[in-house]
C-alpha cells in the first residue's frame, strides 16, 4: 500500500508540474528558434525627477518574437552599464534581440542618471537607489499589462532581470534588497526619501514586482548580506580580474571616491550558503564585461545564460522546486544532480523534522536531520527519479532526479 501511495503521489506531482511549464518544448528559451523580432519603441512605463530636479520620462525599447502564438511568455528587464553617470538604453539592444529569438519578451530602459558634477560615494548610492526604483517601475508596467491589456502576453510568473556592470548592481538590489535587510541609516533614508521600497517612478504601485531570477553581468551588492533563503534565482559572469566592479568584496575604482562592494563571487557563495539557486561563469580576465567583446565571447555568454533560465522555466523538477522557494519553505538543487543534493531552508528546522530520500517505489533510501542547510550524498544512487521527503507537519514531499 505505501508503496503504491508514492506512485500515486509521483504521478500527482509530475501532472501538477507539466501543468506550470509555459510553452517549453525543449528548444524555446535555450535556443534561437525565431528568424525576426517585432520592437516597440520609446514606450512610457514612468518619470521621475532627477537629482538635479528635472522631471524625467522614463521610456523602454521592447523587443518579442515575430509572429509568436504564445498566449504566456518568460519576459526579462534589462539595464545598460555606465557607472550611474553614462549610457543609453541602445547600449543592450543586440542582448535584447539575442533573449527575443529564443522567444523571451525583452525591455531594456531608460532610468535616471547622476545629473549633477560633484559625486561622492553617498551620490553614487543615491543613483542606485533612484534607478532601483525606476526598474521597479519598469517590472510593474507588465505586470499591470498582464492583469488589464495583456498585449505583451507575459507571464508573470517568470519575469527576470538583469543589467551589465551598473545595471547588474540595479538588478541584483532589485532582487535582494528589501525591508527585512539589515542596512545603515544611509541607505535607509535614501530609500524612504525615493518613496519607499517600491520606489516612486509610477503610480501603478497596486502591482507587485515579481522577480523569479537575475541575470548578473558584472554587477555587485553593497552588502552580500542583503540576500535571504528563498530569494531569486541568480546566474552571474565576471571577470576574474576586474577592478571598475570587483568580483569578490572591494572598492570600485570607477569613481574618484571610495565604494566598496561585493561583486558576484562574493554574491555566489553567498547564494550557495543561503540556499539560493544559482550559477556562474567566471572569465578568467582582467578586464570589464569581457565576456562580451567579441562575438564569440558574447555568444558564449548569452548562451550559457540561456540554459540557466531555460532550467528555472522548463525543468520539471526545478519548477517545484522554485515553486516552494518563494512561498519561503524548502529549497533543493542543483537539480539533476549527479553527486551532492543540496536543501536549504529559510530559517533554522525546530529539531524534531527529518529529511528522507525515498525511490518510486516508496523504499527509504536516505534518512538525515533537517538543518537549515543539508548536503546529502547521494553519488551511488542509480539514475532517476526520487523523492525528497520532509518528515513534519507538512509532510511536504518534492521530486529530484539523479544523473
Amino acid at each position: 500500500m505505501l508503496r503504491l501511495l508514492f506512485i500515486l503521489l509521483f504521478l500527482s506531482e509530475f501532472l501538477n508540474v507539466i501543468a506550470q511549464i509555459p510553452s517549453c518544448d525543449g528548444s524555446r528559451y535555450k535556443n534561437c528558434v525565431f528568424g525576426h523580432v517585432d520592437s516597440l519603441m520609446n514606450i512610457q512605463y514612468g518619470k521621475n525627477y532627477t537629482m538635479n530636479h528635472i522631471l524625467e520620462n522614463l521610456t523602454m525599447d521592447i523587443y518579442k518574437p515575430k509572429a509568436d502564438t504564445v498566449k504566456k511568455r518568460p519576459a526579462i528587464v534589462f539595464m545598460h552599464g555606465g557607472g550611474f553617470v553614462s549610457g543609453k538604453k541602445q547600449d543592450i539592444k543586440n542582448i535584447c534581440v539575442a533573449f527575443a529569438l529564443r522567444g523571451y519578451v525583452t525591455a531594456t530602459i531608460e532610468y535616471r542618471l547622476i545629473d549633477i558634477t560633484v559625486i561622492d560615494s553617498t551620490t553614487v548610492i543615491e543613483g542606485l537607489i533612484d534607478a532601483v526604483s525606476d526598474a521597479k517601475a519598469a517590472v510593474r508596467f507588465f505586470v499591470e499589462d498582464a492583469a488589464t491589456n495583456n498585449l505583451f502576453k507575459v507571464d508573470t510568473n517568470f519575469i527576470f532581470i538583469s543589467g551589465i556592470s551598473a545595471g547588474g548592481v540595479i538588478a541584483s538590489h532589485v532582487a535582494y534588497l528589501d525591508s527585512t535587510d539589515d542596512m545603515p541609516s544611509y541607505l535607509a533614508n535614501l530609500i524612504n526619501e525615493n518613496g519607499g521600497f517600491a520606489g516612486n517612478s509610477s503610480t501603478n504601485l497596486s502591482y507587485s514586482t515579481p522577480i523569479r531570477g537575475v541575470l548578473n553581468y558584472s554587477g555587485a551588492l553593497l552588502r552580500k548580506e542583503f540576500m535571504s533563503p528563498g530569494e531569486p534565482a541568480l546566474f552571474s559572469v565576471h571577470d576574474e580580474g576586474d577592478t571598475i566592479v570587483p568580483c569578490s568584496h572591494g572598492a570600485s575604482h570607477a569613481y574618484p571616491c571610495i565604494v566598496y562592494c561585493d561583486g558576484s563571487c562574493a554574491m555566489q557563495q553567498e547564494a550557495t550558503l543561503k540556499g539560493i539557486y544559482n550559477d556562474m561563469y567566471l572569465n578568467p580576465t582582467n578586464g570589464h564585461c569581457a565576456y562580451f567583446s567579441t562575438y564569440q565571447q558574447a555568444d558564449t555568454t548569452i548562451q550559457k545564460s540561456a540554459d540557466f533560465l531555460w532550467t528555472l522555466i522548463c525543468s520539471l523538477t526545478v519548477a517545484v522546486n522554485e515553486q516552494d522557494q518563494f512561498q519561503g519553505k524548502m529549497l533543493v538543487f542543483p537539480n539533476p544532480a549527479i553527486e551532492t543534493i543540496h536543501i536549504a531552508f529559510p530559517a533554522q528546522p525546530k529539531g524534531d523534522e527529518h529529511i528522507q530520500i525515498i525511490n518510486l517505489l516508496g523504499i527509504l533510501l536516505r534518512e538525515v536531520e533537517a538543518k537549515q542547510s543539508t548536503q546529502i550524498d547521494i553519488s551511488n544512487l542509480p539514475n532517476g527519479y526520487y523523492f525528497i521527503h520532509l518528515q513534519d507537519h507538512s509532510m511536504k514531499t518534492h521530486i529530484f532526479i539523479k544523473q
